[in-house]
C-alpha cells in the first residue's frame, strides 16, 4: 500500500511538473507579449506573428509538461498502492522526443 511518505513525496514530484509547466506557459506568455509591445514601439501596423507562434508553443509545451506530470503521478500511485515499482522507460523516452522535436522544430523556424 505504500507509506505515506511515499503519496506524499509522489505528490511533491507532481507538484514540481506542475510548477515547471507553469513557469513555461508563463514564459510563452511573455514571449507573445513581448513580440506586441516591439510592434507597438516600432510603430507596426501588423503584428510580427513569429515571435506569438513562439509564445504559443511555449504555452502548449507548458500543458504538454502537466499532462505528463499528471500521467507520471498517477502510474506512482498505482505503483505504491501495488508495492511495486515499474520504470516508465518508453513514456520517458516517448515525452522526452516529443519536447526534443518541438525544440528542433523552433530552433529551425529561428535560423
Amino acid at each position: 500500500m505504500g507509506s505515506p511518505s511515499d503519496h506524499l513525496a509522489n505528490e511533491r514530484t507532481f507538484l514540481a511538473w506542475v510548477r515547471t509547466g507553469i513557469a513555461l506557459i508563463g514564459f510563452g506568455f511573455v514571449i507573445a507579449k513581448f513580440a506586441l509591445f516591439i510592434s507597438i514601439l516600432k510603430g507596426a501596423k501588423t503584428l510580427s506573428s513569429s515571435s506569438v507562434t513562439y509564445g504559443e508553443v511555449m504555452i502548449i509545451l507548458g500543458g504538454i509538461v502537466i499532462l505528463y506530470g499528471l500521467y507520471s503521478y498517477l502510474e506512482n500511485e498505482k505503483d505504491i498502492s501495488r508495492n511495486q515499482y515499474t520504470p516508465r522507460v518508453l513514456p520517458n523516452m516517448i515525452f522526452v522526443g516529443i519536447i526534443l522535436a518541438i525544440t528542433v522544430i523552433l530552433a529551425l523556424f529561428i535560423i
